[in-house]
């Protein structure tokens, strides 16, 4: 199971706006620019997934559209779930 990958400017961005959130991402360390953080199996990955879409699904503005921030965390996550070593 391959780590999520946020850039450094994101998991500060998370760290700042959201960071009920950022306390629970653990074990994380930065490589070059990259925040890691290691999954060790299917359930942890399942936890960060459930647990960022519910802070992405609450940023909502008032007409229940994403806000900036809801935006910027969904562009975050993308790019921590998807992006290759």
């Amino acid at each position: 199971m391959r780590d999520l990958r946020f850039k450094k400017d994101d998991f500060l961005f998370i760290r700042t706006t959201y960071p009920s959130l950022f306390i629970k991402f653990k074990n994380s360390y930065e490589e070059n620019g990259i925040v890691n953080v290691p999954m060790q199996n299917e359930r942890d990955y399942d936890y960060y997934f459930d647990i960022v879409g519910y802070y992405i699904a609450t940023s909502l503005n008032e007409t229940g559209e994403l806000n900036e921030d809801g935006l910027r965390l969904e562009a975050a996550w993308d790019y921590a779930d998807w992006s290759k070593e």
